[in-house]
């Protein structure tokens, strides 16, 4: 079984319709909403025939941030494997056959990364791993390019809530997220095909504020310990010096 884990705003549920595909054997779509009171939410289900799917879990979240609509997501998961993903996506037709392919073809990996695309056929990123992660290639890593394998360990990690869109520090909660399967000894691999595509935007890898700078203190110490962190940082901070100084 896969679970897709959908983190979705109230104002964008509409959207899902569009990215989920199916009904396809063996998948389920978790869908996280935030934004809505629990009677907007009722009166959107009850108006619109296809959240009675019998695939789909549509759950409120009354918290703020992304990361407490993912761990939330992952609590509710059934499958063996899932894979994260947002409201302004599109998943790749073969995205099922891709997932099932590479958790079948390489047994020892518990996560995955794959490439995201933007509407003209991009990649919106390139990857800084062609094949085994590392606890540096991981903090190049967007939520929409992840899967992971659901196990008795695997999910119980959980995203830091401190971190991530609609957090007091914006960014960088895949790689956190991430280190915990590395430094709990599990293994991961970046697949260069593509999962989905979203629209070309400004990514979170810009430094033009105190807490996405701080974003990234918080991620190198927990990543990397804090001694290690702090010098980690500290030339990261060297090396990205004019990007800080560019508003």
């Amino acid at each position: 079984m896969l679970s897709v884990l959908i983190s979705c705003l109230y104002n964008r549920l509409g959207n899902i319709e569009t990215i989920i595909q199916g009904p396809v054997p063996n998948v389920e779509y978790i869908i996280v909403v935030q934004g809505a009171i629990e009677e907007e939410l009722n009166a959107f289900l009850h108006n619109n025939n296809w959240t009675y799917r019998s695939d789909l879990k549509i759950i409120l979240d009354s918290n703020v941030g992304v990361t407490h609509s993912r761990n939330l997501a992952i609590k509710h998961a059934s499958g063996e494997y899932a894979l994260f993903t947002d409201d302004d996506v599109t998943l790749s037709n073969n995205y099922v056959k891709l997932l099932s392919d590479s958790f079948s073809q390489f047994p020892e990996y518990d996560f995955f990364t794959f490439n995201v695309e933007d509407e003209n056929g991009d990649l919106l990123k390139p990857p800084l791993s062609k094949g085994e992660h590392t606890r540096r290639t991981i903090l190049g890593v967007g939520t929409i390019q992840i899967a992971v394998r659901l196990n008795s360990q695997t999910v119980n990690y959980q995203f830091p809530l401190e971190l991530g869109a609609g957090a007091k520090y914006p960014c960088c909660d895949e790689p956190v997220y991430l280190s915990l399967f590395l430094n709990k000894g599990h293994k991961g691999r970046h697949i260069d095909k593509t999962i989905c595509q979203h629209p070309k935007e400004s990514s979170g890898s810009s430094l033009n504020s105190y807490a996405k700078i701080t974003s990234r203190f918080i991620a190198f110490n927990y990543i990397f310990g804090r001694t290690l962190g702090v010098i980690l940082f500290l030339a990261f901070i060297l090396k990205n010096i004019k990007k800080i100084l560019v508003k």
